[in-house]
């Protein structure tokens, strides 16, 4: 299994490393991708992906971390031959006070960067949807995924047309997790992608920041149980789909 999302830089995870990974190996989660944000994660996440087989990285400027004069220095990072995606990337109208403008601005070179280098992306997105999907269609032949997506499942209906993926987290484990259990319920199988953006999204018996890696079949019975199929399907679809997106092996 891969774990298409998981800040493995970040604390409590980065001080227990070897032992947060051979426990994630015990569960059957063999790979690994980091997904960056801004320089300092982009260099911890490559010295990880550098010492452990079996874990990759992607490196992108999230709209929370944003700033113009570390483009040159992604442009340089995603030739790594451990990155695997130009991610975390896209639009988070979260927060007040956000600069709508200077997120699309952005965001919109990034993904020319990722045109331009043949890479899939790791989209991230909050309450901005329909100005993703507005940038998304001008770069409709780039490959990607949601990260846990948490849009309602008519506003996933033209990302799916573009192709996307659309990736669960443990959001979809919670008993009250309506809309991802409703787009999770209805997501073709061929699109489904799976991870647990651990230390920062919890599942519903592993709050944050206990979840981990390991965590991953906890996310695939929630799915199994939402779509009434067998786990094993789940997971033998999933890993298929990461494999397709990110063009992995096991222990490269």
């Amino acid at each position: 299994m891969t774990d298409t999302h998981t800040h493995l830089t970040e604390e409590p995870l980065f001080s227990h490393l070897n032992a947060a990974l051979a426990r994630a190996r015990e569960a059957g989660v063999e790979k690994f991708i980091i997904p960056g944000y801004n320089p300092e994660s982009w260099r911890r996440a490559r010295e990880i992906a550098k010492r452990y087989a079996g874990v990759f990285f992607a490196a992108g400027l999230h709209p929370l971390f944003i700033n113009e004069e570390n483009f040159p220095d992604l442009k340089i990072e995603i030739e790594n031959k451990k990155c695997v995606a130009v991610g975390e990337i896209g639009l988070d109208y979260y927060k007040d006070n956000f600069n709508k403008n200077a997120q699309i601005e952005i965001f919109e070179k990034q993904m020319q960067l990722a045109r331009e280098k043949n890479m899939p992306v790791i989209f991230h997105c909050r309450k901005a949807y329909d100005d993703l999907l507005a940038v998304c269609k001008n770069f409709s032949e780039i490959k990607g995924v949601l990260h846990s997506c948490s849009c309602s499942s008519e506003q996933v209906k033209p990302f799916l047309k573009l192709g996307y993926f659309v990736s669960f987290s443990g959001t979809v484990t919670r008993k009250n997790s309506r809309k991802a259990k409703k787009i999770a319920a209805s997501v073709p199988p061929e699109k489904i992608i799976l991870e647990t953006d651990s230390p920062f999204i919890g599942t519903a018996e592993h709050p944050v920041p206990s979840v981990e890696p390991s965590h991953l079949p906890e996310i695939i019975s929630a799915i199994a149980e939402i779509r009434g199929e067998p786990p094993e399907k789940i997971k033998a679809v999933a890993e298929k789909n990461a494999e397709n997106l990110f063009k992995i092996s096991a222990w490269s």
